[in-house]
C-alpha cells in the first residue's frame, strides 16, 4: 500500500511551486534576503566602485548600480528557480539559475532533521531546515515556515524509521532524557578542559607580558577562549527528549536550534570525563550517528544527548538510545601488563629531547646544565606513573549486543557500540607492538570521523584477533537495518 503525504501547511501561497499536482513547492519569500547575503562579494564590489573619483570615465560611472540591480535580479532568479518536494520514497530539491540541478535524497537513508531559527528567523516565524543522510552532502531549505518545517520533519522522520501510517498517526508525549538549567551550564563551562587549557594560556601571557612590558602579548592568546566559550553558550536552553523513536535535541535562547536523529540510526553512544568534570562527580554523553556532513549552524549541538549528569547515569541514557546494556565497567578486561613497558618507553623519548633542550639552554645562559637532569629525573619519574595509570584505564567487554571500551586518563572515554553496526575491523600493530608481541583492535562505524577512533589498545595478539573475529561474527549474526 503506498504511503499517502499528509498536506503540507501552506504559508499564504509564499510556499507554492510551479503546478499544484507535482508536489513542489518554493521556499519562504525571505529567502531572497538570504540569497542576496551570499552575494555580498558584488556589493563590497559596488560600494567600491561608488567610492571611485567623480571623473572616473565612461560607464564606470554607473556600475555599482548596475550591479546592485544585477544582484537582486540573480538572487530572486535563483528564489524562483529553487523547490523541493517530498514523494512517498525521497525528499528531491531542484535548483539552479544558468546550471540546473535536482538533488534527491532517499527517504528511508534520512539520518537526521535538524532546524536552525536564528534571531531573525524567530521574528519573521521562519527556520532553516537541513536535512542529512551518510553522505557528505545535506539537502539545506532555507527558509521556511515554522509550519512546514514542523511537517516536513514529521513525514520525513516517519518514512526513515518507516513508524506510522500516515494521517492517522497520533503524537505521543516525549521523553525527557536531559536538561542542562543555567547553574550546570556554568559548570560544564568551568570543567571544560579546553576552556582550562585556554584560561591557563592567558594567565601565562598575562604573566609574561608584565615581565616584559609586552602587554600586547595575551591578546593573540585570547583565541584560545573562544571555541569552548561559543560551545558552551551554544548549549544554553538544553534539552533531550525521546518522541516515538527519534532523539529530538534543541537549545538556544535568541535562536532555536533543534536536530533530530532516529533511535535505530544511532551509531554508538560514548562518555566523556574530562579531569575537572570527575572532580565534581559529573560525566558527559554524546553519541554519533551516520550523518557526516554537518553544518556550522548545527555544529555546536552535534552529538549531545546529555551534557552534565551524575557519574554513572552514563548507563541510563544509553538504554534510552540504544535498548538493553549488559555490559558495566565492571566487566572490562584489561590490556596487557606489557603497554606500560611500551608506554613508559615512548614518555622515556619525549623526556630524553625535552632534557637535553633544557640543558643546553641552561648551560648556554646560565652554566646550568643540572637543569636539564632535574628536568630528567622528574619526567622519567611523570612517564612511570602516566603509563602505571595508563594501563589501569585501559580496558574492553564484549558481549552478543555491544562492544564496550575504555581509554584516556586525562580526558576519560567510555564507548558503546552495538555490535550490529560495526562496518570494518582493522588489526593493527606498530614494530613496537610486533616486538612485544602485541596488537590494536581498530573498530570503525558510520559517521565515526566526528568522535575520533573506537580502538582497544595493546591487547595481546591473540586476543586481539579472538576479539576481531567475534565481533565479526556476531555482527554477521544481526542484519543491519536497511541504510546504515
Amino acid at each position: 500500500m503506498t504511503e499517502e503525504l499528509p498536506a503540507m501547511p501552506s504559508d499564504d501561497g509564499a510556499g507554492r511551486g510551479d503546478s499544484e499536482t507535482d508536489g513542489w513547492r518554493r521556499l519562504h519569500p525571505l529567502t531572497i534576503l538570504k540569497e542576496i547575503g551570499s552575494l555580498a562579494w558584488a556589493i563590497v564590489a559596488a560600494l567600491v566602485l561608488d567610492f571611485q573619483p567623480a571623473d572616473v570615465p565612461g560607464i564606470w560611472e554607473e556600475a555599482d548600480v548596475a550591479i546592485a540591480v544585477a544582484v537582486f535580479v540573480y538572487a530572486l532568479a535563483r528564489y524562483f528557480f529553487t523547490a523541493y518536494r517530498v514523494t512517498p520514497t525521497s525528499l528531491e530539491l531542484r535548483r539552479g539559475v544558468f546550471v540546473k540541478s535536482l538533488q534527491v535524497m532517499p527517504r528511508d537513508r534520512v539520518q537526521s532533521v535538524g532546524a536552525n531559527a536564528g534571531f531573525i528567523g524567530r521574528l519573521f516565524g521562519v527556520t532553516t531546515v537541513e536535512v542529512s543522510a551518510a553522505d557528505a552532502e545535506d539537502i539545506q531549505l532555507g527558509f521556511v515556515s515554522e509550519e512546514d518545517a514542523e511537517a516536513l520533519r514529521r513525514v520525513l522522520e516517519r518514512g526513515a524509521t518507516g513508524s506510522g501510517d500516515g494521517e492517522g498517526e497520533e503524537a505521543t508525549a516525549a521523553e525527557v532524557v536531559a536538561m542542562l538549567p543555567l547553574s550546570r551550564l556554568v559548570l560544564f563551562g568551568v570543567t571544560d578542559t579546553a576552556l582550562l587549557v585556554g584560561a591557563v594560556a592567558v594567565v601565562a601571557g598575562l604573566a609574561i607580558g608584565v615581565a616584559t612590558r609586552q602587554y600586547w602579548i595575551p591578546l593573540p592568546v585570547l583565541g584560545a577562549l573562544a571555541w569552548p566559550t561559543i560551545r558552551a553558550f551554544g548549549l544554553v536552553g538544553f534539552r533531550s527528549t525521546i518522541e516515538q523513536d527519534r532523539l529530538r535535541v534543541q537549545a538556544g535562547i535568541l535562536g532555536r536550534r533543534h536536530t533530530e536523529s532516529p533511535l535505530e540510526r544511532i551509531q554508538l553512544v560514548q562518555v566523556r570525563r574530562p579531569p575537572l568534570r570527575r572532580m565534581f562527580g559529573y560525566e558527559t554523553v554524546t553519541m554519533v550517528t551516520g550523518d557526516i556532513g554537518v553544518s556550522a549552524e548545527n555544529m555546536n549541538l552535534t552529538g549531545f544527548v546529555a551534557p552534565l549528569v551524575p557519574i554513572g547515569q552514563w548507563k541510563v541514557v544509553a538504554e534510552r538510545l540504544l535498548g538493553p546494556v549488559a555490559l558495566d565497567e565492571e566487566d572490562l578486561a584489561r590490556s596487557s601488563r606489557l603497554t606500560i613497558r611500551r608506554a613508559v618507553l615512548r614518555g622515556l623519548v619525549a623526556v630524553a629531547v625535552v632534557a637535553a633542550a633544557v640543558g643546553w639552554i641552561g648551560w648556554a645562559f646560565a652554566r646550568a646544565a643540572w637543569v636539564g637532569a632535574l628536568v630528567a629525573a622528574a619526567g622519567t619519574v611523570a612517564a612511570v606513573a602516566y603509563a602505571r595509570a595508563r594501563w589501569r584505564i585501559l580496558g574492553w567487554a564484549l558481549d552478543d549486543r555491544h562492544l564496550m571500551l575504555r581509554r584516556g586518563v586525562f580526558d576519560r572515554r567510555l564507548t558503546i557500540v552495538p555490535v550490529h553496526k560495526v562496518q570494518d575491523v582493522t588489526i593493527r600493530a606498530t614494530p613496537f607492538q610486533r616486538r612485544l608481541g602485541l596488537a590494536t583492535v581498530d573498530v570503525d562505524t558510520a559517521g565515526l570521523s566526528l568522535s575520533g577512533s573506537v580502538l582497544a589498545v595493546d591487547l595481546p595478539v591473540e586476543q586481539a584477533r579472538y576479539l576481531a573475529d567475534r565481533l565479526a561474527e556476531t555482527a554477521a549474526r544481526v542484519a543491519l537495518p536497511d541504510g546504515v
